[in-house]
């Protein structure tokens, strides 16, 4: 799915290179990402016509569609991830409660996400003692 713009996303991302082994490399994905996000947000159809529902939004880490009440809502990990082919089954998760609003995280108003399955992992690094 797609994506936004905001500087905390990218201070992560300062010391990872992306495929073209930049930081502007993968700045240029995730502005595409961004734009493939709002354009999904502003075309796709809605899933409901009235009552309760979490809206369809870009948190600068990921494209959500509409979620219904009650569920959890995945989406793929963000392909612009500069170790997206190493999470290509991973999802990102979101609750939307019944009152048809985003899971907020404890004592915040940010929202509640799962990201734990997108996230990089030193898959070539030895644990010591083992093998």
């Amino acid at each position: 799915i797609l994506l936004l713009e905001r500087k905390p996303l990218l201070k992560g991302l300062a010391a990872i290179p992306s495929s073209d082994g930049s930081l502007s490399g993968v700045m240029q994905k995730w502005k595409e990402y961004q734009l493939q996000c709002l354009k999904y947000l502003y075309e796709a159809p809605p899933i409901v016509t009235e009552g309760k529902f979490c809206n369809r939004t870009f948190d600068n880490y990921a494209c959500w569609p509409d979620g219904l009440p009650g569920t959890y809502v995945n989406v793929s990990c963000p392909w612009y991830l500069p170790w997206a082919n190493t999470v290509l089954r991973g999802q990102v998760y979101r609750f939307c409660t019944s009152e048809g609003t985003w899971l907020l995280k404890e004592n915040s108003t940010l929202p509640w996400r799962n990201l734990s399955e997108c996230e990089a992992s030193d898959q070539g690094a030895e644990t010591p003692g083992t093998k």
